[in-house]
């Protein structure tokens, strides 16, 4: 059974993984570089609370996803031999956001203890290795606009026919390592720090194409609004600005799933979700993929 997939960011390596895990032997294709679009310039915050606002079925599968992920990073980390920079930290807000665990505070605040950070580019690595290891074969640089195979997958992001890209800024300081343990968020700016002591802060959101320029008035926003945050932050000089294209969808919502009754399936339009809904999106793609093609 060969199945292609088209789009090496997390969530379609991380379906090849589990395809190949399965039995399907597995091509990755990307236009680009694998890994090199949004899941190279994610921050890495797994947190449903701050982004599901009412209750739906990807804002459940959100917290599923969650749940899976210290088995998900242990299992990959293994089959790799790669490390990850994964931690499950708090984050404190000022809303309780329904089927999340949280813990009260007081004062009309609350804690989600279940959420996470992670280093996507971590993930993507790993997940490329434990790929290999498997037999899954990776090509960079290559346009697909016909595919071969029993069945093909199309996780191309923003590129993808269904979807468009929203732009986001992030910007990166350097403080001591465990000096910020949980996330910090008001609004859509968020502040997150990884093991190494980056700590990463963003994000705006704009709808301007495939424009990859650095807006410095997006910097400057990202910079006050979170050092208004985190004193801390004030007169630590910023050392990196970047920014990556969210892949939206016409439905506000995930696309995932097959094309009728084709041998196509969609895997696009996860927005800011990408990174937190890898595995769960993975495991859907298998539990049809794999029985349609007589695997499971």
């Amino acid at each position: 059974m060969q199945i292609t997939v088209v789009g090496g960011g997390i969530v379609g390596c991380a379906a090849a993984w589990r395809l190949a895990q399965g039995g399907a032997r597995v091509t990755v294709r990307d236009r680009g570089r694998i890994g090199g679009e949004a899941s190279w310039a994610g921050a890495g915050m797994l947190a449903p609370g701050g982004e599901f606002g009412e209750d739906s079925r990807w804002g459940r599968l959100g917290v599923e996803s969650l749940g899976m992920y210290p088995a998900f990073v242990a299992e990959l980390e293994a089959a790799s031999g790669l490390r990850i920079d994964f931690r499950v930290c708090r984050r404190v807000a000022t809303q309780r956001r329904m089927g999340i665990r949280v813990e009260a505070m007081g004062s009309g605040r609350w804690w989600y203890p279940d959420e996470a950070v992670v280093n996507p580019r971590d993930v993507v690595a790993a997940l490329r290795v434990a790929g290999q290891r498997l037999g899954v074969e990776f090509e960079e640089g290559v346009e697909v606009s016909t595919w071969e195979g029993d069945a093909v997958v199309w996780a191309t992001g923003a590129w993808a026919p269904g979807g468009f890209p929203v732009k986001g800024h992030l910007i990166r300081y350097h403080l001591a390592p465990g000096s910020l343990p949980r996330i910090i968020r008001r609004g859509h700016f968020y502040v997150l720090q990884r093991a190494t002591g980056e700590t990463i802060a963003g994000a705006d959101m704009e709808q301007v194409g495939f424009d990859r320029s650095l807006r410095a008035a997006a910097v400057e926003e990202i910079r006050a609004a979170v050092e208004a945050m985190v004193p801390e932050l004030r007169g630590v000089p910023v050392e990196e600005a970047w920014n990556g294209f969210r892949p939206g969808s016409a439905t506000g919502e995930p696309v995932v799933g097959r094309r009728g009754d084709s041998r196509e399936w969609d895997a696009y339009g996860h927005f800011r979700n990408g990174i937190l809904l890898a595995p769960v999106t993975a495991r859907l793609l298998c539990d049809e993929i794999l029985p349609s093609l007589g695997k499971g």
